[in-house]
């Protein structure tokens, strides 16, 4: 990815939140819960905390990879080292309760993720729970406990089961831009939907722009990236998808993302809200990171 600046990487002098990254440490160490549908980088959390420095982001969201499933050692022990620095995203199954989702929340894991995904040959992705069980079990206790639905699925399925996800009344955030396809263009229903529960805050949005752009490329997401950010700038969440695991190509570092961000957003007000605010609010992290 070409930095299109032609300067040195930017750095925000106010928090810069990045609200979808992964870490994977030594298997010896902290084993998978099952076998990985892709072959899983050593990215571990030294590894992510001089990337994000090199960029200049402060914050971090670790969301749980699905090779660990439900095994979130990794990720607290991450999220007990970064401290306030960082805020998670776990998975459990119908197993957990409400007792077990507070234990979950008091470690600094702000929600669970659920995945719709399948894989090419049609099975579902190792280590994933799927939209039944939030919607059978876990929907309750999510909204008792204060924590949110992270959803990675086709926005197809998404918009499928939005009247459950209301009924649920838990909130959503959704990975990838809400997994849009691009190449149905601009005007099609689906992602005029999505910005219409935008518009009505209905929903948040990684603005993972990297995962959108393959095969198409960079420019070819500007004009869904500026309608997002037009509908509604306090619902959108700046990521990056650090490491970039089965990633077509050469991956994007988290310094160009953060700087090509600045290009397609150049009103500092709003980039401060999405950079900082935002996922001050979604996740809880202390104010520091609105004011630092």
């Amino acid at each position: 990815m070409q930095d299109q600046t032609g300067t040195d990487p930017l750095r925000f002098k106010h928090g810069v939140c990045d609200c979808h990254v992964h870490v994977f440490d030594d298997p010896d160490v902290f084993p998978f819960e099952n076998a990985p549908a892709y072959a899983p980088p050593f990215s571990p959390a030294s590894r992510l905390m001089a990337d994000t420095a090199q960029a200049g982001v402060s914050h971090v969201v670790l969301v749980q990879p699905t090779p660990y499933g439900r095994n979130l050692d990794l990720l607290i022990a991450t999220l007990k080292r970064l401290g306030t620095r960082a805020r998670g995203v776990g998975v459990a199954d119908a197993s957990i309760g409400a007792d077990g989702l507070a234990a979950l929340n008091g470690a600094g894991i702000a929600g669970l993720r659920f995945v719709e995904n399948l894989l090419p040959d049609g099975r579902r992705m190792p280590g994933t729970v799927s939209l039944d069980t939030l919607f059978q079990t876990l929907a309750p206790n999510l909204l008792e406990v204060g924590m949110h639905a992270e959803i990675w699925a086709p926005l197809s399925v998404t918009l499928e089961r939005w009247s459950a996800l209301e009924r649920a009344r838990v909130p959503v955030v959704l990975d990838h831009m809400g997994s849009f396809d691009p190449q149905l263009g601009l005007d099609h229903p689906h992602f005029q939907r999505l910005l219409a529960l935008l518009r009505d805050g209905a929903v948040w949005v990684k603005l993972a722009i990297c995962r959108r752009a393959t095969g198409v490329g960079y420019d070819a997401i500007r004009p869904f990236h500026d309608a997002m950010v037009e509908a509604n700038s306090d619902r959108l969440l700046w990521a990056t998808d650090f490491p970039f695991v089965r990633f077509a190509g050469e991956p994007p570092t988290i310094d160009q993302l953060l700087a090509l961000f600045e290009i397609w957003v150049p009103d500092s007000e709003l980039r401060r809200r999405i950079l900082s605010r935002n996922p001050t609010e979604r996740y809880g992290f202390k104010a520091d990171l609105a004011g630092c």
